[in-house]
């Protein structure tokens, strides 16, 4: 045998003990760390009764299932008008609070957030936002072109007001479910009609925003499709960016993973107890269109 088939032949077995080597199980005990309250408040006004969600964290690498909801707290939101709505928790769904009645609100309005729980005191605090309505959604015929295919899809048009620092939130269902397919429903963030602060002020919402609702495929007759533009302040349209991220924070070159900076914050100083989440006084425009 030659030399340089000895040699293929070497590293050839090398490479397939090598590889072979890599499936091996490795088991590593992890800190779970400790259980933090969780926090989902994005407060619809003028929308009906609201609901904030109170949940446990769990351990990232944990299959578990849905986090546990928290029972027992006190949840009160009030507006620097003096307004108080205090938060009933569902006896069928724990961890979710109610609102006995429809949130009122004026744009400036500040609403302060309390949460009671297990004799630790949370708060957060978010100013009202002017609204950011939809103006327009039809659906319209498109040939084929940029590697979609022909068919129908949908036109969607928004005009951000004049004035700097409209944040928005744009969320997407198809036939009553929300679409999580990647390049198909996916939620935009528009700032000033644009991506970014000041870009497009006072101006339409710009193309890749307008064609966020569609993906590489045009609906089937018969679909229904609802989308909701949400008006949010600066801090919750933060804390869904760096979501985001996170959510898609994958690939060779990912970051290491952290948690989403939240604006719950404990009353004592002190204390080492912490929340996570985030709490944002909102807006809302509806609009929705069948497929013919």
């Amino acid at each position: 045998m030659k030399i340089n088939q000895i040699l293929r032949t070497f590293i050839g077995i090398s490479l397939a003990f090598t590889l072979y080597a890599c499936e091996d199980p490795i088991d590593i005990n992890l800190d779970k760390g400790e259980s933090q309250l969780a926090v989902d408040a994005l407060v619809l006004v003028n929308d009906g009764p609201a609901t904030i969600r109170l949940t446990k964290t769990t351990p990232y690498f944990e299959n578990g299932g849905k986090a546990p909801g928290v029972s027992g707290a006190l949840v009160q939101l009030t507006s620097d008008k003096g307004t108080v709505y205090t938060f009933t928790e569902v006896e069928k769904t724990p961890g979710n609070y109610l609102s006995s009645d429809s949130i009122r609100g004026e744009t400036g309005e500040v609403f302060n957030l309390s949460i009671k729980y297990n004799e630790q005191t949370f708060f957060s605090t978010s100013r009202l936002v002017r609204g950011t309505p939809i103006d327009t959604l039809y659906q319209e015929e498109r040939a084929a072109e940029f590697g979609n295919e022909a068919g129908k899809y949908l036109y969607f048009q928004a005009t951000d007001p004049v004035g700097p620092n409209d944040f928005c939130w744009m969320r997407y269902s198809l036939n009553g479910q929300n679409d999580l397919r990647y390049n198909r429903l996916r939620a935009a963030f528009p700032v000033d009609a644009a991506f970014n602060p000041g870009a497009a002020d006072g101006l339409e919402f710009i193309y890749p925003i307008r064609n966020s609702i569609n993906g590489d495929k045009g609906y089937l007759v018969g679909d229904t499709l609802a989308v909701e533009l949400l008006s949010i302040d600066a801090e919750q349209w933060r804390f869904l960016k760096e979501m985001d991220i996170q959510l898609n924070n994958t690939g060779l070159f990912a970051s290491p993973i952290a948690n989403v900076r939240g604006n719950i914050f404990n009353t004592d100083k002190n204390s080492k107890t912490k929340a996570v989440g985030c709490f944002g006084m909102a807006r809302i425009s509806r609009a929705g269109v069948r497929i013919k």
